[in-house]
């Protein structure tokens, strides 16, 4: 009954609104749909063409399995189940190729030329035999087309039906007329000088109405091969094919590296060259990087690679960026330092803190916390009172000096960033120092001062045992866990009292605890 309601649809779409006999592209439909046996799919074979809104469909009570396909197969986007059908409803046009011309029409493109469009474009990149002297007669209407797409049409057409001829393709490419991309798509064999020469000339045109050009005759060159291939691909650097292949950057380094490397002074290639030798890592590049950085107005991207690449070799250099006039090359270089060292950082990013811009000034404080020693406490307890107080927190408990001590107590106690807290609670495990009382009051500065405390031997318990009578579950579960970290057996009696605890997460460590520190006095 569906495939009945479809075939309706079909009929009446097409019947009178076209200028060619419906009833023979119906009659290519009912061929199409013959081989196929899925009722859902046989519907979508009828209805895919059908130049009507799926919102159309809806009121014509197409069932919404069958709208799923028809709509994938028009975006081709879809889920994975509706995709297999969809590919049944491509497999079925394919078995049908014999697009018929009306008898007697002069343009046998007429009233079905979108259709023809669609299916074509639809089998652009597989294999087919449109070997008919319609499809002929079309890739000659169609070839000088002024729209992009249906000279694209015309080109794949033309493949399909064997008339694919190179001195045309070759001189579509080199006019930059209407289908340039697909006839690059559609070259193949050997190549020869000639065909490199057109394709370097695409490489250098300017525009974003060319990037897929560009990238068409990059993979082209690519596909071509020879020792020259790098040479080639090095036209323009909109166009050259790793953008969307890293491979294929990785599989020519040794031949790419030295190239890449020359053309680091041109300002063209100061972005891609430097992050291709980025990804590469190429170690050799380091010295020409630097070079190149005091040539480029902006050298981010030169300092950029300079830290993936990873050198102490470059530390001088990135020292000396430290002091650029652009806040951006030095943020940037206070993080390549990060990664490459062969300076002293600390000093460095000392003196950056005191950059009246903040994000350099932020960069230098992860540097800090990486890198800092006992020469960056006093920074860091200054920055302890700024937005950076979660980056000051991580550097003084890594460093681990006792002059941070009172200022990592205040930040535990008092500062409403939870990040900020516990970063202030690892420098306070971390570091000796005398037990602070802090408020109990607030559960979340509660269950951090339980958790600290287990880490604490030669503190009091007096707080811990405080802490299994709170309020706060999550209290009560913090300090029954610190009791066992203690690792003393005499904890029990702290937390036996909990095994009848109202909260059953309580009930639930006591009972794991107690079991621990009793194990411990086992013989």
């Amino acid at each position: 009954m569906g495939e009945e309601r479809a075939r309706r649809i079909a009929a009446r779409a097409h019947r009178g609104e076209l200028r060619y006999d419906g009833e023979l592209f119906l009659d290519h439909l009912e061929r199409a749909a013959g081989v196929v046996e899925d009722h859902v799919v046989r519907q979508a074979v009828w209805l895919h063409a059908v130049p009507v809104s799926v919102e159309d469909l809806v009121r014509e009570g197409i069932s919404s399995r069958v709208l799923q396909v028809v709509q994938a197969f028009r975006s081709c986007s879809a889920s994975a189940r509706v995709m297999r059908d969809v590919a049944s409803v491509r497999a079925a046009l394919q078995a049908d190729h014999r697009f018929v011309a009306p008898k007697g029409d002069a343009d046998p493109l007429a009233g079905h030329g979108y259709q023809i469009q669609c299916a074509i474009g639809g089998l652009r990149d597989q294999s087919s035999d449109l070997g008919t002297p319609a499809v002929a007669a079309m890739v000659e209407h169609w070839w000088e087309s002024s729209d992009d797409w249906t000279a694209s049409v015309a080109v794949y057409a033309a493949r399909g039906a064997g008339l694919l001829d190179r001195e045309r393709l070759l001189r579509k490419v080199a006019d930059g007329a209407p289908g340039t991309t697909a006839a690059i798509a559609v070259l193949s064999g050997e190549g020869d000088e000639r065909e490199a020469e057109v394709l370097r000339a695409v490489l250098l045109r300017q525009g974003e109405d060319w990037h897929w050009a560009r990238l068409a005759a990059s993979a082209r060159l690519a596909e071509i091969g020879g020792p020259g291939t790098p040479e080639w691909v090095l036209g323009h650097p909109m166009g050259v094919p790793w953008r969307y292949d890293r491979a294929w950057l990785h599989r020519n380094a040794e031949r790419l590296t030295p190239l890449l490397i020359e053309a680091l002074p041109d300002p063209l290639w100061w972005h891609e060259a430097s992050v291709a030798l980025a990804s590469l890592r190429a170690a050799e590049a380091v010295g020409p990087l630097c070079e190149s950085v005091h040539t480029a107005e902006e050298p981010v991207r030169q300092i950029e690679a300079l830290g993936t690449i990873g050198s102490p070799e470059a530390g001088p250099t990135l020292e000396a960026l430290c002091e650029h006039e652009s806040e951006d090359v030095r943020a940037a270089a206070l993080q390549a330092l990060g990664h490459t060292g062969g300076a002293d950082v600390v000093a460095v990013a000392l003196k950056a803190c005191d950059d009246p811009y903040a994000w350099v000034r932020y960069r230098a404080i992860q540097l800090l916390t990486r890198h800092a020693d006992e020469r960056a406490v006093t920074t860091l307890i200054r920055l302890s009172d700024t937005d950076h107080a979660a980056l000051a927190a991580d550097a003084l408990a890594r460093i681990g000096d006792p002059r941070a001590l009172p200022v990592l107590w205040n930040l535990f106690a008092h500062h409403h960033d939870r990040a900020v807290r516990h970063a202030a609670g690892r420098g306070l495990a971390r570091i000796e120092g005398e037990q602070w009382g802090v408020s109990m009051s607030d559960p979340h500065v509660a269950r951090a001062y339980m958790w600290l405390v287990g880490y604490k031997p030669e503190w009091s318990r007096g707080p811990l045992e405080d802490g299994t009578k709170h309020s706060d579950a999550m209290v009560r579960v913090r300090a029954a866990e610190a009791f066992g970290r203690l690792r003393d057996p005499a904890g029990v009696e702290h937390v036996r009292p909990l095994l009848t605890d109202p909260d059953s997460r309580v009930r639930a460590a006591a009972r794991s605890v107690i079991g621990f520190l009793e194990g411990l006095t086992l013989p």
